[in-house]
C-alpha cells in the first residue's frame, strides 16, 4: 500500500517531479494541499482538515466528485498534515509520499519535518518529494541504497543529537564508522561519484536529502 499526501506548502513542482511515485492506492489532501493536487488534475480520494484554505471555486469544482471529506474545527491540537497521516495509517501503508511539504511558514515546515520521525516509528517509510529533491529518513540500525547521477548532492543532517556508526560508499567524502552531530555541519553537500551510493548507520535518526542535478 502506497499513499500520497498533498500538503499546503509552497511549491514549483511540475508533473514530471511527482510522476515517478504513481500509481498510488490513495491520495489524501491536507486542506490547502487540494490546490496543488488540482494543479496536476489529480482528484483526491480524501480531503482533510479545517478547510480554511479552500476557496469556493475549488469546493464547487469538487462537489460532484466521489471524495470523502473529513472536516475538523480550526482550533485543534494537530496540524492538517498530522490529521492526514492519521487518516492514511488506517489503510496500513508501507510508504507515504509527501508532496508540497516544503516552503511556506517556517514553523509548519519544521514541525512537519520532525513529525516524519513519528511516521517512521509506525513502520512506514516517509518520502518528501519536491522540485529536484527527495528527502529520506533513516533511523536506528539501517542500511540503504540511493540511486542518482554523478554530481548529484546528498546531504546528511542528523535529527537526533548524534548519528553513529556511519559508513558511506560511492560518495566523494566517505565515512568509515564515524559519527555526525546535529549541531555541526559536516554532513552537508556530499556528492555522488557513481550512480549507486550506500549509507549505513548503527544508531540515531538521520535526514538524507538528495538534490538532483537539473
Amino acid at each position: 500500500m502506497k499513499i500520497a499526501i498533498f500538503a499546503n506548502g509552497e511549491s514549483n513542482l511540475d508533473i514530471n517531479d511527482i510522476g515517478i511515485i504513481f500509481p498510488v492506492e490513495k491520495i489524501i489532501c491536507a486542506n490547502g494541499g487540494t490546490k496543488l493536487a488540482l494543479r496536476f488534475d489529480i482528484i483526491p480520494d480524501i480531503i482533510i482538515g479545517d478547510l480554511d484554505s479552500l476557496t469556493e471555486d475549488i469546493s464547487k469544482k469538487l462537489e460532484d466528485k466521489k471524495i470523502e471529506w473529513k472536516v475538523y474545527p480550526k482550533e485543534k491540537d494537530e496540524t492538517d498534515l498530522e490529521l492526514a497521516v492519521r487518516e492514511a495509517i488506517k489503510f496500513k501503508p508501507k510508504e507515504i509520499y509527501f508532496i508540497g511539504l516544503l516552503g511556506g511558514r517556517i514553523d509548519h515546515l519544521l514541525s512537519n519535518l520532525f513529525f516524519l520521525e513519528k511516521v517512521k516509528d509506525m513502520g512506514i517509510e516517509p518520502y518528501v518529494i519536491d522540485k529536484n529533491l527527495t528527502i529520506y529518513l533513516m533511523k536506528g540500525e539501517e542500511e540503504r541504497i540511493f540511486w542518482g547521477n554523478k554530481g548529484d548532492t546528498l546531504s546528511l543532517i542528523p535529527l537526533s543529537d548524534m548519528v553513529d556508526g556511519i559508513f558511506l560508499e560511492g560518495l566523494k567524502y566517505p565515512l568509515q564508522n564515524e559519527p555526525l552531530y546535529r549541531n555541526l555541519t559536516r554532513g552537508i553537500s556530499n556528492e555522488f561519484l557513481v550512480p549507486q551510493a550506500k549509507i549505513k548507520i548503527s544508531e540515531g535518526t538521520l535526514f538524507v536529502i538528495h538534490l538532483h542535478k537539473k
